[in-house]
């Protein structure tokens, strides 16, 4: 996931970022997605953890929950995104979040706004959530059935409105796919109708209930087009929408080459590249799903690297960490890419093709045999140390 507008120059996250990318040169958690639930009122037909009505039987219990909160506030976590499953479905939903508010931590909820209305909406905003993330595929019938549950796009536009009367931020989700991609440019205008602050654009996801589906991602191609289209969105003085790419970290380096060639400056966004890269795997950023599991990507739910029960978190980010000292292998690698430390490739994708998180990133959009106009830039010959090296640790070295 990368801000463009926030990366390369300055945008509506800007600041909690900076506290993030702090957290990360500490060796600390930059944020934490935590799917508090499995359970959901929905049935998106390509969810990427199966979410539906059930509740897990190892699901944190709530004096687990509360503790977990306790122990982020404890570390200095600067963000937390409450998620799911739809997160609000949690019967104690509002306890750990007004926990999380009491603990000095910026808390986001991912929901499908099903279950907000203006009491909900006030009330998170007291509990300081200052953006909500909720998700549209299309218009009205293409999304209803893509969620499988009628009525419910008209209800989601219904509660961002509400949202936004209340000053809470909205993040408009959607997954690029082949049966999305016709609606995407529409996507945008309405995120920009309905006054919401950033749309978060991510790659499919194959795994869940989209498990084998690889062939109904859009190709190559699509996204360059895309990309070239927001930047010259970004680059427009009378625009503000900031946006989110999810699961395609190659798309940072190629924006950042088409940034060069109209003789942009790009230092400020390798410079953050250096800290934290477009893969945020192993760069602070951790996954907690429903039973306590600690994860790398919240995408690969299967790949836990240890749970809260058995271990801190200070203990967890630092085996998290250590990912990040792992390089890329074949068209990943160092020896094939010269962006592999900004970019990485999409480990989580790694993971479910080839069971090898460093293994490469097949669905990579850059040009393999093309110019690559970052590798001449001053910013990209310098050291790029990683939170996980000794000295980047408070006090660890003298």
């Amino acid at each position: 996931m990368a801000h463009v507008r926030s990366l390369f120059f300055s945008g509506p996250l800007s600041e909690i970022e900076d506290k993030a990318f702090k957290a990360a040169s500490l060796g600390r958690p930059s944020d934490i997605i935590w799917n508090i639930t499995n359970r959901c009122n929905l049935l998106c037909e390509h969810c990427y953890m199966a979410a539906d009505g059930h509740r897990r039987p190892d699901e944190l219990s709530h004096e687990e929950a509360i503790a977990l909160v306790r122990q982020m506030g404890e570390i200095g976590v600067p963000m937390l995104f409450l998620s799911g499953g739809e997160p609000m479905v949690r019967p104690d939903f509002w306890e750990i979040l007004e926990e999380a508010h009491r603990q000095g931590i910026r808390p986001t909820v991912s929901t499908n706004c099903t279950l907000i209305d203006r009491e909900a909406a006030r009330r998170l905003k007291a509990n300081g959530v200052r953006w909500i993330a909720t998700s549209l595929y299309g218009p009205d019938e293409f999304h209803d059935a893509m969620v499988r549950v009628p009525g419910t796009r008209q209800r989601v536009v219904d509660a961002i409105r509400v949202l936004r009367e209340e000053g809470v931020g909205v993040v408009l989700k959607t997954a690029l796919s082949k049966e999305t991609w016709p609606y995407i440019y529409d996507l945008i205008q309405t995120a920009k109708d309905l006054d919401c602050g950033l749309i978060y654009i991510c790659d499919l996801i194959t795994s869940g209930r989209s498990e084998g589906e690889e062939d109904t991602r859009v190709t190559n191609d699509q996204w360059r087009e895309l990309a070239d289209w927001i930047l010259d969105d970004v680059l427009d003085p009378d625009q503000k929408l900031e946006y989110d790419i999810g699961a395609l970290p190659s798309i940072i380096p190629y924006m950042a080459e088409r940034l060069l060639e109209r003789g942009i400056d790009v230092t400020k966004g390798l410079e953050r590249l250096k800290i934290m890269s477009a893969c945020p795997v192993g760069k602070g950023h951790m996954n907690i799903n429903s039973a306590g599991g600690i994860m790398p990507c919240q995408f690969a739910q299967d790949w836990v690297v240890g749970t809260v029960r058995e271990m801190s978190l200070t203990e967890a980010v630092q085996v998290l960490y250590q990912l990040d000292l792992e390089d890329s292998k074949g068209a990943c690698s160092p020896e094939e890419c010269e962006y592999t430390r900004i970019c990485r490739g999409c480990r989580t994708k790694a993971w479910q093709q080839f069971g090898d998180p460093f293994a490469e990133d097949t669905t990579c959009i850059l040009q393999r045999d093309g110019e690559r106009t970052l590798a001449a830039h001053e910013s990209m010959r310098e050291p790029r140390p990683s939170p996980a090296a000794p000295c980047m640790a408070p006090g660890s070295c003298g």
